[in-house]
């Protein structure tokens, strides 16, 4: 069961989703620096989700629709404002005038890690997956309980996303190093990473439930 259990958490991780395409657009627009850490808040987010749901938390929000209602209106106006942000960079890249190299961007620490945390959280859909996924992977007869069991698989599915994440993070810096060297290849790296963030705010938003 276990190996069922770990097949299906890389097929739902390699899927694209809001949290693997606010990722490639951040590796692609600054680098792998700062998608990694990126990374780190999401998988830290999806953890929180977890303990919430371990903890029974989860159940407030199945009778609270309007309140995951509110919480996915955030998310979505979170990242719509971070798209808008990378296509404001795009035009201004597109007005500079002669060289202007990228360098490698820096991890800028909690900061960034606290954006993914917010992304992660301010997506009810997820907890809404583990909800429906986890409980088919515990097990009657386990020595732990259910509560323990849910925290442990899903403690495990957020070890496994870097293995998918990361490798995606170095091809999409790879591509970004071989466009590395003017105000303009700086602003197209910009502004697909504008049109991925805005794509996925705009899916987001049509699955929105309005209560």
């Amino acid at each position: 069961m276990l190996t069922t259990y770990i097949i299906g958490c890389i097929a739902l991780i390699i899927k694209p989703g809001p949290d693997l395409m606010c990722t490639l657009a951040t590796a692609i627009s600054d680098g792998k620096a700062r998608a990694s850490t990126l990374m780190a808040g999401l998988i830290l987010g999806c953890w929180l989700w977890i303990w919430l749901l371990s903890a029974g938390v989860a159940s407030f929000f199945m009778g609270h629709p309007a309140v995951m209602t509110a919480i996915q209106l955030v998310g979505v106006a979170y990242i719509g404002y971070l798209a808008f942000g990378s296509f404001r960079e795009a035009w201004a890249g597109f007005r500079q005038q002669g060289e202007n190299a990228l360098t490698p961007a820096n991890a800028v620490g909690w900061r960034l890690v606290g954006r993914g945390v917010f992304m992660a959280m301010s997506n009810p859909l997820t907890i809404l997956f583990f909800l429906a996924f986890l409980p088919n992977f515990t097990q009657k007869h386990s020595t732990f309980a259910p509560a323990v069991q849910v925290l442990l698989l899903g403690t495990l599915f957020c070890a496994l996303v870097p293995f998918i994440y990361f490798p995606i993070i170095l091809a999409a810096d790879f591509f970004r190093s071989r466009l590395l060297g003017s105000a303009k290849a700086t602003a197209i790296l910009k502004l697909v990473s504008a049109f991925i963030l805005a794509a996925v705010a705009l899916v987001l938003l049509t699955q929105v439930k309005f209560q």
